[in-house]
Parts: structure tokens; sequence; C-alpha cells
């Protein structure tokens, strides 16, 4: 009798009486003991694992609020960046003011002298009329209020009216200098050609470029078309003239024709006219005396 458990059930009728071995009894205690274990071990892995949900989110929340943070510093940045570089640009343009456009005028003597084949040269390599069949100005050269940023800032070129894929011209003989093919921030996909006697063109905000960087263009030749890249608010075409680094006013270059020609010399007097012009003429001549 010592492997079995005697078990004895009385009420007022009778008494029963239920045998049960020991192994099952032990059997039934480790199982009890493991079914115990393992609900306390799933309970205090579900905690520890609620514990770690909990300080994830705790971390999410934080590293989100720090992007915020960042976010705004970055934003705080780019608008000292962009104060900084409008006023580095106004210094730039009131030194190149002060310095170039009180140069003197041109002489008659020297207007008289270029010839017309001259005159064709000139208005063949560099800039002028417009890199567009037909258009306006909708945005001017020199200081405005920023479309987007709503800040003041020095406008280096001109917008021109473009529907998007309108064909862009090259206004003068020249060399591509660079070429830009990301849509997204500032001038988006742009070309900068290169052209006699320091003279650069920018063509900004395009849809598609049609030319390669050392490509040599010939005046008139398509090299674009127009679109609503970078940073801009509807389709057009930003147009800028550089001549020895320093920018001029592209309007009066739109407008220059063998008709005009005089004016823009009276107009535009940022550029050394009077050299450029004497330079043309020995190179001319040195040419004619070599043949």
């Amino acid at each position: 009798m010592k492997n079995r458990l005697i078990i004895t059930v009385s009420d007022v009728n009778s008494t029963k009486t239920y045998n049960l071995n020991k192994i099952i009894k032990k059997t039934i205690f480790f199982t009890v003991i493991i079914v115990v274990l393992i609900m306390a071990i799933s309970f205090w892995v579900i905690s520890s694992l609620n514990n770690k949900v909990g300080n994830l989110s705790e971390q999410r929340q934080k590293l989100e609020v720090q992007n915020k943070l960042y976010g705004m510093k970055i934003k705080d940045k780019i608008s000292d960046i962009e104060a900084l570089g409008s006023t580095l640009k106004e210094i730039e343009e009131i030194i190149g003011v002060k310095k170039n456009d009180t140069a003197s005028l041109i002489q008659r003597a020297t207007l008289a002298k270029i010839t017309s084949a001259q005159k064709q040269f000139m208005l063949q390599t560099i800039p002028n009329g417009s890199p567009l069949k037909e258009t306006s100005i909708t945005a001017k050269f020199g200081y405005r209020l920023h479309p987007i940023t709503r800040k003041k800032q020095f406008h280096k070129g001109v917008d021109l009216r473009a529907k998007r894929k309108t064909k862009v011209y090259a206004t003068a003989d020249g060399v591509v200098k660079f070429v830009r093919t990301r849509v997204h921030g500032g001038f988006g996909t742009m070309i900068v050609m290169t052209h006699n006697y320091g003279f650069d063109t920018l063509y900004a905000h395009l849809n598609r470029t049609l030319v390669k960087v050392g490509d040599v263009i010939k005046k008139g030749s398509v090299i674009a078309l127009s679109g609503n890249t970078g940073t801009s608010t509807g389709p057009h075409l930003h147009y800028e003239i550089h001549y020895a680094n320093k920018v001029v006013d592209p309007k009066d270059y739109l407008r220059w024709n063998l008709q005009n020609y005089d004016n823009i010399f009276k107009k535009q007097r940022r550029v050394e006219w009077e050299s450029l012009v004497n330079l043309m003429e020995s190179q001319t001549q040195h040419l004619v005396v070599q043949q």
C-alpha cells in the first residue's frame, strides 16, 4: 500500500473509498507546476515586450520631436544663408554699379568707323535678341519680392513668359559651359553658355536640355525646351547675361539689332565697349592683312 493513495469520501448516507497511485499524484503535481511556470514565464515575457514597445514608442516620439526641431533649425539656416546671399549680391551690385556704370561713353568716332561686317559679327557673337520667338518680360532685372520666399532679393536676370516645352534658342555663337538636369531647387534644369569677349548667358527652369557641355552652338540654334523646374511658380524661362562675371540687365540686349545698334552703347555702360570695338577692329584688320 506504500505506492497508493487512499481517499475516503463520507456523507450521511454512505462512505466511499478511492485509491490513487502515488505516481499519478506526482505526475499531476509536476504538471501543475510546469503549467504554472509556463504561465509565469509567459506573463513575464509579455510584460517585458510591452515595456520594450512602450520604450520604443517613447523613443519614436522623442525622435519625431528632434526631427521637427532639426527641421526648424535647417529652415532657419536656409533663411540665414538666403539673407547672406542677398546681402552679398547687394554689395556686389553696388560695387559693380559704382565702378562700371560711370565708365565713359564710347566715342562717336569709334562708332562711326564700325563697318557693317563688324556690326554683323558683333551681333553674331555677343548675346542679343530674345531666346524665345514670341514672349514678354514677366519679371524684370533688379530688386523684387521673391514670389515664393516673399523676401527682397536681387533678380539677376529677366523672366520671360513661355508655355511648357517652348523652344529656347541660343542668343549668340558660343560653347556650352555647363548643363544641369536636376529638376528640384534653385534654377532646376539649366544651361550656361560662354561667348566671345567675356559674355555668358544662362537659361533656367528648363523642361529639357538638348545640348551637352562642350558643344559649339550657332546663334539661333535650339538648345532646350522651357519648363517649370526648380524653385518656380509656373512655366517660364529665366534668362541672364553676364559680362566679366558681373550681371547685366538683359532687357536692352533682348531688343538689340541693326536698327537700334548704337543704343546698347549708351544704355549698357557696364561693358567696356570702346576697348571691345577697338579690339574687334584690330582683329579684323589682322585677318585682312593675313589674307
